[in-house]
């Protein structure tokens, strides 16, 4: 059995992965206290630290999933879903080569498996299942449905055990009943508990992510997000796509250095100009956002219904850069963004 030390020592590898998603960090801690304190609550104290570090390390194999599928803001396709669910398969392999914790490598593995046979990755059932394997399964779902994502709020906990008996084919019908029983004295964990970095330590890994670091904008990953979470909340707006027809040409005539320089003048124009934010924000009326996608390539995402102000006011910036000659285009205008989240990857 692992010694708190070692337990300290693969937080540390958790929390590094986690730093990946703003919108699952601390999720592993608050599983791993989730199981303990279950556990606990139905007097099996034989299996309190097992259940804590099984927790912890449930989600190790999400290391090996690229960004694209992993912080993807909308509903994942088939084939996105199936590369997730290779996660379990992961974490149950990373953590079978980890001296100490290879003891937790099948209940890890199969912690997505339903009581029903309808999960994965081998499709057990019953009791083919680990016994704490059930247990995650169970407050691993708790966790997800109680935090906020990218794409909704946080449920209630009210609200999240509604939802969860409508899933009762997940999960071993005496230890579901055995948990409802066990929230009704216990709070949910604060979302921001296990919060690891501090507003710089945010505004860094946002950069990662979701930044141009060349012009300060927001990258494609960062637009999705923006158009999701906007869509959410019920807004209007504007999409507007920026191209630089001759940008290859001024970098053959002028050098790359002058291209670059052109593109983070454009950038800050655009700006100076929109009141646009190059940064991850609320969304709200009358705030826009811009980005850049490939090199010669900006777009806007304009919250509130301004299209034809818009237009004009692009008509004049774009006549202040003719050496390039920059182009607009209406992607939508106007429009209700909730309408469009199964097309806004085809649009960028």
């Amino acid at each position: 059995m692992a010694d708190l030390a070692n337990i300290e020592e693969i937080k540390s590898f958790v929390y590094s992965i986690e730093l990946r998603d703003i919108y699952t960090q601390g999720h592993s801690e608050r599983v791993g206290i989730y199981a303990r304190e279950f556990v606990k609550f139905l007097g099996l104290e034989d299996l309190v630290k097992k259940a804590y570090v099984a927790g912890l390390l449930h989600d190790l194999g999400k290391v090996g999933i690229p960004d694209a599928v992993l912080l993807k803001p909308g509903k994942l396709e088939k084939d996105e879903f199936d590369i997730i669910k290779l996660h379990s398969v992961l974490s149950g392999e990373i953590v079978e080569k980890v001296p100490n914790f290879n003891y937790l490598a099948s209940i890890v593995r199969h912690h997505h498996e339903h009581y029903d046979g309808s999960g994965y990755p081998d499709g057990l059932k019953g009791k083919d299942i680990p016994f704490l394997a059930r247990i995650l399964c169970i407050v691993d779902v708790f966790d997800a449905l109680s935090t906020k994502r990218v794409y909704r709020g946080a449920f209630s906990k009210d609200k999240t055990l509604e939802i969860m008996k409508k899933m009762q084919k997940d999960f071993e019908p005496q230890l579901f009943e055995k948990f409802l029983e066990f929230m009704k004295h216990f709070d949910v964990i604060e979302e921001n508990k296990f919060k690891l970095e501090d507003e710089v330590e945010k505004n860094l890994k946002n950069n990662i992510f979701f930044i141009d670091l060349f012009t300060k904008t927001l990258n494609r990953q960062g637009l999705l997000a923006m158009f999701m979470k906007s869509a959410d909340y019920g807004l209007h707006g504007s999409l507007i796509k920026l191209n630089i027809r001759h940008f290859k040409e001024y970098n053959k005539l002028y050098g790359i250095n002058k291209g670059d320089i052109l593109l983070k003048n454009i950038a800050k124009e655009i700006k100076g100009n929109f009141h646009t934010l190059g940064h991850l924000e609320e969304p709200h009326e009358k705030i826009s956002f811009i980005v850049r996608t490939v090199a010669d390539k900006f777009y806007i995402l304009y919250l509130g219904r301004r299209g034809d102000f818009l237009e004009y006011k692009f008509q004049k910036f774009c006549e202040e850069f003719k050496e390039v000659e920059i182009e607009f285009e209406f992607l939508l205008k106007d429009k209700k963004l909730a309408n469009f989240k199964n097309e806004i990857g085809y649009l960028i």
